[in-house]
């Protein structure tokens, strides 16, 4: 099979999968902004389009844009996100992305793959777009959820049986890791995006680290301890966050008038999973958490070196069970879930230390800064990382339920707002030996 057909093979797959999940919205919903962060749906199709046009047929081929209007109205840098709600008509927007496709296909299959363009070794923009547009289909899931939340979920779920678990703040759910060396990032400059490299040698102390992550029922606990009124668990700025905007729970919880806990899923309203990880909650309500159970959140390179250092032979795994890539025995992912799964089913997949759904299921917050690696260089262009090394962008690890196979790797970086909590988010806890 050669290169191309398989680069071909890779975007009609994501392909597919983006027209699914805008196939889920009518017209109304799709060119709603039902978050001021977050673009409505339409606008994500519409960039989607932009993106692959401007990295093959523009920069690889050198043809000019089949659109500025497009460009312009499609490049996060040049329309804010108010004006995003104007939407071309669907149909418009979808003929475009055939248009692009089908000069992309045509493209791909006659350039001269033994000289190609410095983009296109080793397939490095084929890589980047169908990552692109993956992390484009997580977000237009998000957007679903938030549209789901809007209409309160009229339809009611079946309660889940009652997980038979113990929610104690203790360490008997924790795993030692002895402090050392790791490697952390990855050299792979085919597969990985640019913040994640270069790969570099670092050590971190003895810690211990949450075998699974922070579940409903132990979050619960917090909440009906007072955590959400008691300044003492928070930062000076998650507290001031916390009034500011009313939190009360985590964004999905709702409380029936008989006291039971519900949640907002994508299609019904259910009775709340304590056995599942608590999703949607801000690293404020993260930290907040941790500090009430006397722990603290892990930094990036704990989360990393409990998810991918191997001690008994002192390297670096690609996933936390080995060097096969994820399926639907490993972890929760691709969204064929529909959503989180108890934090124990894929208890047979750990890493070295013993963790469980370090891939899948939540993100992860970390208490560690978006920042550049030691040697960083942007590519392949300044915009993608550098922007965001600010100071004011937490790191998340692990992916969730919604994030697609191209993207679930340990060395991934998210990035955002300590305060947002639309992300399929959640945390574990660590604490110091």
């Amino acid at each position: 099979m050669s290169d191309v057909t398989v680069w071909l093979q890779e975007l009609e797959a994501v392909r597919a999968e983006t027209l699914r999940v805008c196939a889920q919205v009518d017209d109304t919903a799709f060119r709603t902004q039902v978050h001021p962060d977050f673009s409505p749906i339409g606008w994500h199709l519409g960039h989607i389009g932009v993106t692959e046009s401007y990295w093959i047929l523009q920069r690889c081929k050198g043809e000019p844009s089949l659109s500025p209007f497009y460009d312009w109205f499609f490049t996060p840098t040049e329309n804010p996100k108010a004006n995003r709600v104007n939407l071309p008509q669907r149909a418009h927007i979808l003929a475009y992305l055939d248009q692009v496709r089908e000069r992309v296909v045509s493209f791909l299959a006659t350039c001269d793959l033994a000289l190609p363009h410095p983009l296109l070794q080793q397939g490095k923009v084929i890589n980047m777009l169908v990552q692109h547009e993956e992390q484009h289909n997580e977000t237009m899931t998000v957007i679903l959820r938030l549209l789901a939340a809007r209409r309160e979920g009229t339809v009611y779920g079946v309660p889940p049986a009652q997980p038979q678990a113990s929610y104690s703040f203790g360490q008997e759910d924790m795993v030692v890791v002895p402090g050392g060396p790791l490697l952390m990032g990855s050299d792979d400059d085919t597969s990985t995006l640019d913040n994640e490299r270069p790969r570099h040698r670092t050590t971190t102390g003895a810690f211990l680290i949450d075998r699974f992550p922070v579940t409903n029922g132990q979050f619960l606990q917090f909440l009906l301890a007072g955590g959400y009124r008691n300044p003492s668990w928070w930062t000076p700025a998650g507290w001031q966050w916390r009034e500011r905007f009313g939190v009360e729970h985590p964004l999905y919880w709702r409380r029936a008038q008989n006291g039971e806990w519900w949640e907002i899923g994508l299609t019904q309203v259910h009775p709340l999973a304590l056995d599942h990880p608590v999703s949607h909650v801000s690293w404020y309500e993260a930290d907040a958490y941790a500090r009430f159970a006397g722990k603290r959140l892990p930094t990036e390179a704990e989360w990393e070196k409990a998810a991918t250092w191997d001690p008994a032979r002192q390297r670096k795994l690609s996933y936390p069970w080995g060097e096969d890539q994820p399926d639907a025995r490993h972890c929760n992912y691709n969204g064929t879930m529909h959503g989180t799964t108890p934090v124990g089913r894929y208890a047979a997949y750990p890493s070295p230390y013993g963790c469980v759904d370090m891939l899948g299921n939540v993100w992860e917050w970390t208490a560690t800064w978006f920042h550049p690696y030691p040697g960083f260089v942007a590519y392949p262009y300044e915009g993608y990382s550098t922007p965001y090394f600010d100071g004011q962008h937490r790191v998340l690890k692990g992916g969730s339920w919604a994030t697609r196979g191209h993207v679930l790797r340990p060395t991934f970086r998210n990035w955002y707002h300590p305060g947002v909590r639309e992300i399929c988010a959640g945390f574990r806890c660590a604490k110091d030996v």
